[in-house]
């Protein structure tokens, strides 16, 4: 079978995004019905956030740029199906699902960039998302406690164990990096005075 050329390729994917964008948005038109108008502003987002995504994997290639063009769309999808009626949420308690989304599509762009899971993006990864969920269960009232009264009272100590985890996990890093479970091929990404810091 004959290669595809990368113009080709750019087209195909220009297409493929073009296709899920519009099927996304007559399913969210038809799901809201004749009455309900959907909010421009997140019709804005899913087109913005696509070309974003298009121009990461085709000529820019920032991992920023996906990043950004990808937590952009998935925000204007949710916040399009939450008006259409398809989401059953109310739009002030978007926020803890975008921090939801920030925490996949942070993976996704480690898979985008190093093409595997590596370590490096997992562990903020996981505490995004534990986070988020910790959130959502505030915004969907799951939690009956008022979230500003849960931070007042538990604020500090969960900085002081968050900061104090962060600090072990340096410590333990830098003294027992042999045992500590990230890629060993992470550290050919390294400078020269990084990896004497680290000890290699």
């Amino acid at each position: 079978m004959k290669k595809i050329t990368v113009p080709v390729l750019n087209i195909l994917l220009a297409t493929g995004v073009i296709l899920v964008l519009a099927g996304l948005l007559l399913i969210s038109k038809f799901s809201a019905g004749l009455g309900v108008e959907l909010p421009t502003v997140s019709i804005m987002m899913m087109i913005s956030g696509a070309v974003i995504f298009y121009l990461a994997m085709t000529f820019i290639h920032w991992a920023v740029l996906f990043f950004f063009g990808l937590l952009v769309f998935c925000m204007g999808l949710c916040t399009t199906f939450v008006f259409a009626g398809i989401l059953p949420f109310a739009p002030e308690s978007l926020w803890p699902i975008g921090v939801l989304l920030s925490g996949l599509c942070l993976l996704l762009t480690c898979i985008f960039k190093h093409r595997k899971v590596r370590g490096v993006y997992l562990f903020p990864t996981i505490l995004i998302e534990i986070l988020g969920i910790i959130f959502l269960m505030f915004s969907l009232h799951v939690i009956k406690v008022p979230f500003s009264v849960f931070i007042s009272k538990w604020g500090p100590i969960i900085l002081i164990v968050a900061g104090a985890s962060l600090i072990g996990v340096f410590l333990w890093q830098r003294n027992f990096n042999d045992f500590f479970p990230y890629d060993k091929d992470e550290l050919s990404d390294l400078t020269d005075e990084e990896k004497e810091f680290y000890g290699e």
